[in-house]
Formats: C-alpha cells, structure tokens, sequence
C-alpha cells in the first residue's frame, strides 16, 4: 500500500490558515497528514520560500483552482497564469476563499492532485 503524500495548504493575502478548516477535517479524517501554516501579511511571501525552499510548481506538478468569481485576482489573469506554470486547472463558480465558499470542490481537487502525486513515485 503506497502512503498519502503530506499536504501543505497556504492561504491567500485576505485570509489565514483558519479559511482552510473544513478541508482540513476532511483531508485528516481520510487519513492525509495536513499542514497549513500561518503568515503575517507583511511576511507572506518570504515565509512561504523558508518553510519549502525551492517553489513546489518548479519541482513538482501543480494544480490551480481558479475562482471564476473573484474580485481580488480577475479570473482571466489565472487563467493566464496557471498554464505558465504548468498547473492542471479546475474552474469553480465561488469568490477568492473557495475553501471557505465551496470546501467540497476544493477538497476534490486536493485528493486528485494527491492521488496523481502517489501515482508518479
């Protein structure tokens, strides 16, 4: 039986680790060992490259939920964005917290970007 990768969610600018709870409930009670550390604001950015070195979408496959709703980065732009980084994508109809709005859809996303990850090692 090949173990579950370990999952690390980060949170956007306007929201903490906090916005990523009901997935992570769900993620922990289908056994996946979950992390989603909390940054400052003013720290973001330089925190996240301490805590992975190397930006996972560099070394690893990628997949990117764009909110088709959101106010904050216009969907175009994500849509432009993703494929740049070589991300499968997943479209959903929510804001800019998708994991608050819409967990389930998110946490579908999650478990099949895990099970691809298994799949590859």
């Amino acid at each position: 039986m090949t173990a579950l990768p370990n999952i690390v969610l980060v949170h956007g600018a306007w929201a903490n680790g906090s916005s990523w709870n009901a997935v992570i409930e769900q993620l922990q009670a289908d056994g996946y060992r979950v992390t989603a550390p909390v940054f400052s604001l003013t720290r973001h950015w330089s925190a996240l490259g301490e805590v992975i070195g190397v930006p996972a979408w560099k070394s690893l496959p990628s997949w990117f939920l764009i909110a088709d709703g959101d106010q904050a980065i216009p969907p175009d732009a994500q849509r432009q964005f993703a494929p740049r980084m070589g991300a499968t994508t997943v479209e959903v109809s929510t804001n800019h917290v998708a994991m608050v709005s819409h967990p389930d859809e998110v946490l579908q996303l999650i478990k099949t970007a895990a099970e691809a990850v298994v799949a590859t090692t």
